[in-house]
């Protein structure tokens, strides 16, 4: 699941997105039922990362995606046209995770 080409986005740019080793190890602890919803809101986020406003992190480089009790944070770059999937996990726990970073 390392790298994965995502759909042409609507400007026509295909978004490239990686999952760090991190992220890879939170996506498996998921239940598989929120498991294939956040992989879904991470195709729909590439497809769509140029006509979308995204949630910036305050303090932080990384942007947040809410899908239900999860949060995805990733990182964005438009000129690479790559989105690097930092953390996946629910609310807290993700929050927590970067603050000790």
């Amino acid at each position: 699941m390392g790298r994965n080409q995502a759909g042409i986005g609507k400007q026509g740019k295909v978004y490239e997105v990686i999952f760090t080793n991190r992220a890879r190890k939170d996506l498996k602890s998921i239940p598989q039922k929120d498991r294939q919803d956040v992989l879904s809101k991470i195709q729909w986020l590439a497809e769509n990362a140029d006509s979308i406003k995204h949630e910036k992190m305050t303090g932080h480089p990384e942007y947040s995606l809410h899908v239900g009790q999860f949060r995805i944070l990733y990182l964005l770059d438009r000129e690479r046209h790559r989105i690097t999937i930092q953390f996946i996990g629910k609310h807290d726990e993700v929050y927590r995770r970067l603050a000790r970073r």
